[in-house]
């Protein structure tokens, strides 16, 4: 819904409809594009770990209940769950990076010293997501590997099994269908 009220302010400005403030529409965007994915990225990631930290915890109480098929499947992957997030924090510092940082230069030029303050807060904001979404995805990378043990320890699965549950669900990622 925010999207369509970012997208909707664009919009009606350009076409003269209606006059929507700058920082409004500048925020508008900033939030639908650097905010929301976090945030959607966040509570698939500890949705996921509730459901991780559930299977194991019931795999300690009861050593020999296999797991069910849903719960191999969700938990069959080779990453943490955190990964996703710090990849995106990662691409997302980046791109704010390269973004802010090309602004300043044309803020700088324009002498507008609060716009230059202001955009040097954010490309401060930025480098700073950036230095920390690194460490971020090299630890989320060992607790990756600590899971992949622990879950072969638990619950060793036929080879040929566990290479079909590693098969994408939704095809090869290009777009093709498994049935096609």
């Amino acid at each position: 819904m925010l999207a369509a009220v970012a997208v909707a302010s664009v919009v009606v400005d350009a076409c003269g409809w209606v006059q929507v403030p700058r920082a409004i529409q500048m925020s508008l965007v900033l939030v639908t594009l650097f905010v929301l994915p976090v945030i959607w990225v966040g509570a698939r990631a500890r949705w996921v770990l509730l459901g991780r930290a559930e299977l194991f915890a019931a795999a300690g109480e009861h050593a020999r209940r296999r797991p069910t098929d849903r719960q191999v499947i969700d938990h069959l992957c080779d990453e943490h769950p955190l990964t996703p997030l710090w990849w995106m924090v990662a691409i997302l510092g980046g791109l704010g990076t390269l973004c802010f940082g090309v602004a300043v230069l044309f803020a700088w030029a324009s002498g507008g010293v609060l716009a230059v303050l202001l955009v040097g807060v954010c490309l401060t904001a930025s480098l700073a997501a950036l230095a920390l979404a690194v460490p971020g995805i090299r630890r989320a990378e060992l607790q990756g590997s600590r899971d992949r043990r622990l879950r072969a320890e638990l619950w060793p699965l036929p080879r040929a099994v566990e290479s079909r549950l590693a098969i994408p669900l939704l095809g090869t990622g290009d777009g093709a269908h498994l049935g096609a």
